[in-house]
């Protein structure tokens, strides 16, 4: 079996993305331990911190942007508070006021 140095490089550089991918994944969806080894229990597991994450970063979008500078929080701690139950009030307000059709239809 041949295989050039030009395929080397492009598998290299498949495998890289996939490192980032997951490094990201560690960093940013807070899996810190799996909850099955099979292929469904990955994928099940991944794509729930997924869904978790992109509705939680539209969440934060969609209400930051009617919060005062002085009371402005970073993505990381406002989902730290929010699923602490511990955000200010104006934050709370403001999600619940926040329609849905509001985070899916602009």
């Amino acid at each position: 079996m041949h295989i050039t140095a030009e395929e080397i490089a492009l598998m290299y550089k498949a495998r890289w993305q996939i490192e980032l991918f997951f490094r990201w994944i560690m960093q940013h969806l807070n899996i810190p331990t799996r909850f099955g080894t099979t292929e469904n229990a990955v994928y099940g597991q991944l794509f729930s911190a997924l869904i978790v994450y992109v509705l939680l970063k539209t969440m934060y979008d969609r209400v930051s942007l009617r919060v005062p500078k002085h009371e402005a929080l970073e993505f990381v701690r406002f989902a730290r508070l929010l699923l602490l139950n511990k955000l200010a009030a104006h934050w709370r307000y403001l999600l619940y006021t926040l329609n849905m059709k509001d985070i899916f239809h602009s």
